[in-house]
């Protein structure tokens, strides 16, 4: 009777320990993000959130919004999804801090969608007149051009070197994705 005792004793002080160490491995797998110092669209008590490190001039931010845009939409819509566009400039891209820092009604999705949908027009301008004349860009806004910094300090904290860099409720995930893709991340982390 007592050794039946102990072994089950010491079948469950296993299992727990399987479960604490299951525990924290998937947990370090998750990184705190902050959703401050960026724009956020939809509601964000939302259950699941969504930050992403980008460039309106990275092709392959633009390719993701192509892919995963009315899907995304549709969820921060429907209030699933709170969604942070943090605004990362590298000096590669120059047109990308003018758009974000002085473009007008940044806090609507549309305009995130209609600087994306240009992409391919804006981003092959000359100089930065043309691009400042097509968006009718207005003055430097002083609180996203500290907001850049934050989020730029950010980014070297958490060693993004590759946009886009997205979390879906702390798990990173780094490219380009698929519409099924996405939808794929959406449910894993429901």
């Amino acid at each position: 009777m007592d050794k039946k005792r102990g072994v089950k004793l010491l079948l469950f002080i296993v299992v727990i320990a399987i479960c604490i160490g299951g525990y924290l491995i998937y947990s370090n797998n998750k990184e705190k993000i902050d959703t401050k110092n960026g724009i956020g669209y939809g509601d964000p008590n939302a259950k699941i959130k969504m930050v992403e490190y980008m460039s309106f001039q990275c092709i392959d931010c633009y390719e993701l919004h192509e892919n995963i845009g009315d899907t995304l939409r549709e969820k921060i819509k429907n209030g699933e999804v709170y969604y942070v566009v943090k605004h990362v400039d590298f000096d590669k891209f120059k047109y990308d801090d003018v758009i974000f820092n002085r473009i007008d009604n940044l806090d609507k999705i549309e305009t995130v969608d209609y600087v994306m949908e240009n992409y391919e027009t804006w981003s092959k301008m000359k100089n930065v007149e043309d691009v400042e004349k097509f968006f009718n860009l207005g003055d430097v806004k002083k609180d996203r051009v500290e907001m850049q910094k934050h989020i730029l300090a950010e980014k070297d904290d958490l060693k993004i070197d590759f946009i886009p860099t997205f979390y879906l409720n702390g798990k990173k995930y780094v490219g380009s994705f698929t519409e099924k893709e996405f939808n794929k991340m959406i449910n894993d982390v429901k």
